[in-house]
Order: C-alpha cells, then structure tokens, then sequence
C-alpha cells in the first residue's frame, strides 16, 4: 500500500473522530437548550432532547463507520475501500474542506498500483 492510500485511510479515520465530536457537541447543544428553552414545559424539553440524540445517533453512526472503514482499510479490506470511496463522494459536497479531502482520498483511493505495461520494444531489421 502506497503512502496516499495510507494518508487517505489516516484521513477517514481523523475525520470520522472528528464527526463523532462534533455530533456529540451538538446533541448535548440541543439537549441545553431544550432544558434553557423548555421553562418547565417537558414537551418541549422532550423534542429537544429527541432531536439532539437523533442527531447524535444518525451522525455518529456514520462517523464510526468512517473511523472503522479507514482502520480496515489499513488492513487491506476490499468492502472498507468500497465504503471509503461512497464516504468520501458524499464528502465532497462539503465546500471547501470536505471537497479538499474527498477529492484528495479519491484519488488515492481510485488510483491504479499496478505498473503499467510496457509495449515489447521492435528490433529494427538489420
């Protein structure tokens, strides 16, 4: 495995953390402002609290698919580089930083190891 199938694979890994961070953050946001918000009103606390770990839920999920399928992928897993490069089309919606980092894992990830073969080399009759 070449050094930018590495970097791409260290690169889900650090981003699918970095996802989950992020998800967490928000659903404890969501959770503190449905009890600011709320006032007593338990309905409103409870949609709140809902929404947050849905969010959580929904988004964690596939940040810890990201964070295994860049560990698998490590391992030469052909299914991790199937999901690597779903993840990564997905992520290049995410202008600009997502579009720098999906484009960059796809190309490592699409790009051929294999050498290429060299036409036999003609002799020139004598």
């Amino acid at each position: 495995m070449n050094i930018h199938k590495q970097v791409a694979a260290w690169l889900a890994i650090v981003t699918g953390m970095l996802s989950l961070l992020v998800a967490l953050i928000f659903g404890v946001f969501m959770g503190g402002i449905g009890a600011f918000a709320s006032g007593g009103d338990t309905k409103v606390l409870g949609l709140f609290a809902f929404l947050g770990g849905f969010i959580f839920i929904f988004f964690g999920f596939f940040a810890i698919l990201n964070i295994l399928a860049g560990i698998f992928y490590l391992r030469g897993s052909s299914i991790a580089r199937i999901w690597l490069i779903i993840s990564n089309i997905l992520s290049l919606f995410g202008f600009p930083l997502g579009t720098i980092i999906g484009a960059y894992s796809l190309w490592a990830i699409l790009k051929d190891d294999a050498p290429q073969a060299q036409p036999p080399a003609i002799d020139a009759p004598q």
